[in-house]
């Protein structure tokens, strides 16, 4: 049986040399994606960090491939999320695509364990966390749509979203 995958495509009115730039900056990452700042070298077998407000890890992986501005994979460790810390290492892959109108971006969350937290909080997470970078680019205002206020997982009680801002 096969492992479960996440794909979301969108196409951003953005040069990928732009879009590339959103994905590895921490200035950038701060500002639409759970206001983590990423950290690393961005060069296959380095250490990638999403660090936290507080600095603590939210997301920890290592890159597997770094090809600029084409395609950035990385594995991916949820530490963010105490029910998905344990969750076994899954792989994350941007491909992005120059288009006339600016750049086609495709997101593959694979290797994901069928059934895992993990594997539940980034189909609702990752449109989130896009959805933010490419407001940014679009219009240069930062919504981090990933923010609790903003967070509206499907699945889960309006009542209920102690968890829903700990997606992708």
């Amino acid at each position: 049986m096969s492992k479960p995958e996440f794909v979301y495509m969108t196409v951003i009115a953005a040069p990928a040399e732009r879009v590339w730039q959103a994905l590895t900056s921490a200035e950038f990452t701060r500002q639409y994606w759970h206001s983590t700042r990423v950290r690393s070298a961005f060069t296959p077998g380095a250490t990638i960090e999403f660090l936290n407000p507080d600095d603590s890890v939210g997301v920890a992986g290592e890159i597997l491939a770094a090809d600029r501005p084409h395609e950035l994979s990385y594995t991916w460790r949820f530490l963010r999320n105490p029910a998905a810390a344990d969750d076994p290492v899954s792989r994350v892959t941007f491909k992005l695509e120059g288009v006339r109108a600016g750049t086609r971006l495709t997101v593959t969350h694979d290797r994901l364990a069928e059934g895992s937290t993990t594997a539940t909080l980034v189909t609702f997470g990752w449109p989130h966390v896009i959805a933010g970078l490419k407001t940014l680019l679009e219009t240069g205002e930062a919504v981090d749509f990933t923010a609790p206020e903003e967070a509206d997982c499907a699945g889960q009680p309006r009542g209920d979203r102690s968890n829903a801002h700990q997606g992708a």
